[in-house]
């Protein structure tokens, strides 16, 4: 049993319902982290293929383009998360962990949105789509954040939207989806509490 002496601090903790905060002493313990932007994304994917359409095929992290060539090089992989395909047509999807408020609108806050995130999709938007489509940024659903923002329009053709994914029914907000993603995602039922 002295190989979990280490892990004990930890245990104690989670068990007895404690936080840790910065201690004076000889204790020790043990941190850990989660990579939450990677767990949601995983998340987001696997809820979203059990609610695919039977024509409806999903490339978890696609690959297949770069932002440029460079001497005769591919250079800038670029990975939306995740690419689904029905027939001729595509959407690009793309998980963030982040918090956005609906509240803040206008040019200085921007909803909370990051100008790099929406360049990464005006990127995917024009090497996976050829500038025409419709993407969808995905965030978590939180109080300040419960609807749809959109569209942002990249030119008349490609359109962008931030739609909210309720983490507890595993599902985006059905309300949010754009039409023509309707008939792709079916939404399950709500999860029951």
């Amino acid at each position: 049993m002295t190989d979990y002496g280490a892990v004990r601090p930890l245990c104690e903790l989670i068990l007895n319902e404690r936080i840790p905060t910065t201690l004076v002493g000889p204790s020790r313990g043990i941190s850990f982290l989660f990579p939450m932007e990677k767990i949601f994304e995983r998340y987001v994917a696997d809820c979203l293929t059990r609610g695919l359409a039977n024509n409806v095929s999903m490339i978890r992290q696609a690959a297949s383009e770069h932002l440029c060539l460079h001497e005769k090089s591919k250079w800038f992989e670029l990975h939306p998360d995740p690419l689904m395909i029905h027939g001729a047509r595509r959407w690009i999807l793309d998980t963030k962990w982040k918090r956005l408020d609906q509240s803040l609108r206008g040019a200085k806050d921007k909803h909370g949105m990051d100008q790099d995130d929406m360049y990464q999709m005006f990127a995917y938007g024009h090497r996976y789509l050829n500038g025409r489509g419709e993407m969808l940024l995905i965030y978590p659903k939180t109080q300040a954040f419960s609807m749809t923002l959109g569209p942002f329009e990249f030119s008349k053709d490609l359109k962008l939207w931030a739609v909210p994914f309720d983490l507890a029914a595993g599902r985006i907000v059905e309300e949010c989806i754009p039409d023509d993603l309707k008939a792709v995602i079916r939404v399950p039922a709500r999860a029951v509490n």
